[in-house]
């Protein structure tokens, strides 16, 4: 029996198509171990588009491939208008891809992205991005001997080989970086982020919580501006970062968001880290929110003492200044104090030499590797 594919179209078909992930991972007790179960309800939003806000300037199709009459595997390809605009290309994306062995299952998948991206005039395939580069991206190479944390993605070393026999090649290498407390110089932190302060008539703060929509707007504009020279880098709307910062609220630790002012008050840089909710999501199943999950969610969460650094901002002409060393030197200060035993920096162009040296300042070691593939159509 061939292979059929079959495009994604109701409700019941987009659960069903996240839910295959389940056969891939739990039917193998290695990759069991470490896999964390997407949360269902958070994917069926994303796969919405009539709610996610991606969607106000981006297409989606989803696609399940059937062997047998069994589901094998899964795909999303994704256009992205805003993207083509500010890069000025023809590139188009694939993710949320998930596969059994099977070099023919996974080359129908390809497939199928690949003609639903040309036949919207778009030339070049680049994945995964699950579903855009401000979500989860990256096809893990390197470090499956550990838990993906908090939106980081994890898959089966096969699915490489699948991608690169497909014809694949690598467009971007992205890195994780493990930090330790007990690796932390914290003293030649704390010397470096002082001398920075008063150099520069700087201030530091943490996230003012009651007044949670405005910084979220100091944010946003960092943010945007800070990164608009990066590789694959997509100004946020307005509803897309504020839809993105809501559903973040309610796990934001005051004392883990960071702004740096200058001496007039203005928010000049920001560093945004959040609690490893994986170590609790590893054991709900995918439904934190039935009363058996929310128990759950609360007792693996109650001594979360790992942490991921999503992101950090600095405006331009505050670049190579050393605003960073001021951030990091507060996030491993209070995190010493308080029982972070250990952080990830995720993820990092491996093509960032500024920023692996920063990595490297505070002790950190690159313990997991990424991909983003790209493939002419």
């Amino acid at each position: 029996m061939g292979i059929e594919i079959r495009k994604v179209s109701t409700k019941g078909e987009r659960k069903r198509f996240i839910r295959f992930a389940w056969t891939i991972y739990r039917n193998d007790p290695e990759l069991d171990r470490y896999w964390v179960p997407p949360v269902v309800s958070d994917y069926m939003k994303t796969l919405d588009t009539d709610h996610y806000p991606l969607y106000e300037h981006a297409d989606l199709a989803m696609f399940t491939a059937w062997k047998d009459g069994r589901m094998a595997g899964t795909i999303a390809a994704v256009q992205n208008r805003r993207h083509n605009e500010v890069h000025d290309d023809k590139v188009g994306f694939w993710g949320f891809f998930e596969c059994v062995n099977d070099q023919e299952v996974a080359d129908a998948l390809f497939d199928a992205a690949a003609s639903w991206l040309r036949e919207r005039g778009l030339d070049t395939m680049r994945g995964p991005v699950s579903p855009s580069m401000n979500d989860q991206c990256g096809m893990l190479v390197r470090g499956y001997d550990s838990p993906p944390v908090f939106l980081m993605l994890y898959n089966p070393p096969y699915y490489n080989t699948l991608a690169t026999n497909y014809g694949h090649a690598t467009g971007q290498e992205l890195l994780a970086w493990y930090i330790d407390q007990d690796r932390i110089d914290i003293e030649r932190l704390r010397r470096i982020a002082g001398f920075v302060q008063k150099r520069e008539g700087l201030s530091i703060r943490t996230i003012r919580m009651k007044e949670f929509d405005r910084e979220v707007a100091i944010i946003r504009d960092i943010y945007n501006r800070a990164w608009e020279k990066n590789w694959g880098f997509v100004p946020m709307t307005d509803r897309e970062f504020s839809y993105l910062a809501t559903s973040m609220k309610a796990i934001a630790k005051e004392h883990f968001i960071y702004f740096v002012e200058d001496s007039e008050g203005r928010p000049i840089g920001f560093s945004l880290t959040l609690p490893d909710m994986n170590a609790a999501l590893k054991h709900v199943n995918g439904n934190p929110f039935t009363p058996w999950g929310l128990f759950r969610l609360w007792w693996y969460g109650r001594n979360i003492s790992a942490y991921r650094t999503i992101t950090m901002g600095v405006l331009p002409e505050y670049r190579n200044k050393g605003i960073d060393s001021m951030l990091n030197a507060h996030i491993a200060d209070y995190g010493g104090r308080y029982g972070l035993y250990s952080s990830e920096m995720s993820w990092v162009l491996k093509s960032n030499q500024a920023m692996s040296k920063l990595a490297k300042v505070i002790g950190g070691i690159p313990y997991k590797e990424y991909v983003i593939y790209e493939k002419p159509i």
